[in-house]
């Protein structure tokens, strides 16, 4: 691999990193919970590692080389990104109280 193909990767991966998504909003959602967020972060980074050495194998250019493949990916990642807003949507959180705490603004509590 040559060195302008392996800093082009580099580069998305960080694009991909950065980019928020239903990752940070779960990070974000754990430390507003006051739970730790060592565990959600390590199985962020976790996700991010199996995706780079995936991408490594070779899995990307297969699925880049394949419309059809790759549109069953994005339609199945759609998909469940649907199903965890519907999920959301049906039954929200609502703030937990605890003594001398108080919700956030705009949160209502139970």
């Amino acid at each position: 691999m040559d060195t302008t193909t392996l800093a082009a990767f580099l580069a998305m991966d960080l694009l991909l990193v950065l980019t928020p998504g239903a990752d940070w909003a779960f990070a974000i959602s754990t430390g507003l919970r006051e739970w730790s967020v060592v565990p959600a972060v390590a199985g962020l980074l976790a996700g991010h590692v199996a995706y780079a050495l995936l991408a490594v194998a070779g899995l990307a250019v297969i699925v880049a080389g394949s419309a059809p493949v790759l549109t069953a990916l994005t339609v199945a990642g759609a998909g469940y990104l649907m199903w965890l807003g519907r999920g959301v949507l049906r039954r929200p959180r609502s703030w937990p109280r605890r003594a001398g705490k108080q919700a956030p603004p705009g949160f209502r509590c139970c």
